[in-house]
């Protein structure tokens, strides 16, 4: 009985922060800017990854010197998750990604780590 009722109220401490999330307006932590619309605005690539799993629309712009990175999920197009990488001005991927394939490997790989996703980042980034 007590092990039923920690969980109710581990449940119900969940459902109270997420709904003072939910209010109007702008709020911020530490990863992740929630706006009114639009996509999520992440400080951090820890951001980005928790919203590849779902392909929630989300980005992170980073920089290095002069030069900057912008890393998007645009949302579902046709079933498939739509993901852009933008260095400066140039689309350097544009991708499709399966929902069987929003997973911590390949967003990994994505950013340079192999993960042995190869065939799945080329099927899903062909022009």
């Amino acid at each position: 009985m007590s092990k039923i009722f920690t969980s109710i109220i581990s449940v119900l401490v969940v459902i109270l922060f997420l709904a003072g999330c939910a209010q109007k307006g702008t709020q911020t932590t530490t990863s992740i800017q929630i706006q009114q619309s639009g996509p999520i605005k992440c400080n951090d690539i820890a951001c980005l990854g928790q919203n590849f799993h779902s392909c929630t629309p989300a980005y992170v712009t980073m920089s290095a010197g002069n030069q900057s990175v912008k890393v998007s999920m645009l949302g579902f197009v046709n079933e498939k998750c739509h993901f852009t990488m933008v260095f400066g001005n140039v689309t350097a991927a544009d991708c499709y990604f399966n929902k069987e394939n929003l997973n911590d490997k390949v967003l990994n790989q994505m950013f340079g780590n192999n993960e042995g996703q190869d065939a799945v980042i080329a099927e899903a980034c062909k022009k």
